[in-house]
């Protein structure tokens, strides 16, 4: 009779477990990729009722959780890779005087109003409040970019404009990240904090990401082409991909242990290739493996979440939604009327109201840090409401434009 030894055990329910996720995914995205409930949505629901078929059933052992884990973080990797390869930093820098105005406000009324509904309004601790302001500056714009696609307006003075704020949206938050979780140990003791522990830890990260982006920069002027190149020879079909990956995961695992975080390694490691017209050409090998690893990163969000304190977190969820589309309409309408007029303006400040990928992954992080998960689950609420809403309202404007 064979015998199986107890390590195999783990790792074939492991693999059989992951297989069957894979299969719902792929399901998921042929019968939802068209709808208006994104992907994401779908996937982090999948992840909640995983984790609440296990307070019921032991489905997920240590070694199934471990995977998931490491697939999760694959799919950060990745999905915060992409946002930098697909950053234009030339177009960006020339759209700079136009778009900086409208990014700075929309970003000082979104994080001030998400801080303040969350502490005083919501009671959430400083520090989840301080976590959800910094996401709440964040702007999806793989919501919307689709929807401005469709309506044949994404190159217009209006759509780029949108394109612009949204990217500066995303860099800012990605970076405003970087710096609160090297402040997370001192906000979560919840005692006075000395200015000089703040002090002290503000210059080490900012010092360590102008070290990461200088070394970022570096390699992608003087070292990515001449590599990219040299592997190219082999004249085989992806190697530059393989390459731009495991550059990737090595620069986004040392801004882990060096105190940034994977997601800000990550994002630096895409802008690094973003100059690079071999990345554009590899991005079908890329995309397919961002339809894999990507959904495993939403699921593990939604194992996160306890429905058993979802009627809690449903009115605080509420509370920060209101401030959500609050700080994106009166941050983006305001500056940009002047320029675009009231229905550009309006046009942009919808396009801007969706938090999803970069704000759940600040949201991640804040969880990590120690925040509590009621934050977390209200945060959900967030993101499928203003998801929804913008999905719903944007289209009907852009039809309806006088």
């Amino acid at each position: 009779m064979n015998s199986v030894s107890l390590p195999e055990l783990p790792s074939a329910y492991s693999l059989f477990l992951v297989g069957v996720l894979m299969i719902f995914t792929l399901l998921v995205r042929g019968v939802f990729i068209r709808r208006f409930i994104p992907l994401m949505i779908i996937y982090i629901g999948l992840g909640t009722l995983l984790g609440w078929l296990n307070t019921r059933v032991p489905l997920l052992d240590s070694g199934s959780r471990h995977s998931l884990g490491l697939l999760a973080e694959t799919g950060l990797v990745l999905l915060v890779f992409k946002v930098g390869l697909e950053s234009d930093l030339n177009g960006l820098l020339k759209q700079l005087p136009n778009a900086s105005w409208i990014w700075l406000w929309n970003v000082l009324f979104s994080g001030a109003l998400g801080f303040a509904a969350a502490y005083y309004l919501a009671s959430f601790s400083l520090l989840a409040s301080i976590f959800i302001g910094v996401a709440l500056t964040a702007t999806s714009l793989g919501v919307t970019v689709t929807i401005w696609q469709d309506a044949k307006q994404l190159t217009t003075e209006r759509g780029n404009l949108f394109v612009d704020v949204a990217e500066l949206d995303d860099i800012s938050s990605i970076v405003l990240m970087a710096i609160l979780v090297a402040l997370a140990p001192l906000l979560a003791n919840g005692q006075g904090i000395a200015l000089t522990s703040v002090g002290l830890t503000l210059t080490k990260v900012l010092a360590t990401l102008t070290l990461f982006i200088t070394a970022c920069w570096v390699f992608s002027v003087f070292i990515e082409k001449r590599l990219t190149q040299f592997v190219e020879r082999y004249e085989t079909r992806h190697e530059p991909m393989v390459l731009m990956l495991s550059i990737g995961f090595i620069i986004a695992a040392l801004a882990e242990v060096s105190g940034l975080s994977l997601a800000v390694g990550a994002f630096l490691a895409g802008l690094a290739f973003s100059r690079d017209t071999a990345a554009a050409k590899e991005r079908v090998v890329f995309n397919g493996l961002y339809v894999v690893f990507t959904p495993f990163f939403f699921i593990g969000l939604g194992l996160h979440i306890d429905l058993t304190a979802f009627s809690s977190a449903l009115w605080p969820g509420l509370i920060l939604l209101a401030a959500a589309i609050a700080g994106k309409l009166l941050g983006s309408c305001l500056p940009a009327y002047r320029r675009l007029g009231g229905y550009g303006a309006l046009l942009i400040g919808v396009s801007m109201i969706p938090r999803a990928e970069i704000a759940m992954v600040i949201m991640q992080k804040a969880l990590e840090a120690g925040a509590e998960p009621r934050a977390f689950t209200a945060m959900m609420v967030v993101t499928v409401g203003t998801v929804l809403l913008t999905s719903l309202t944007l289209p009907w404007l852009m039809r309806h434009e006088k």
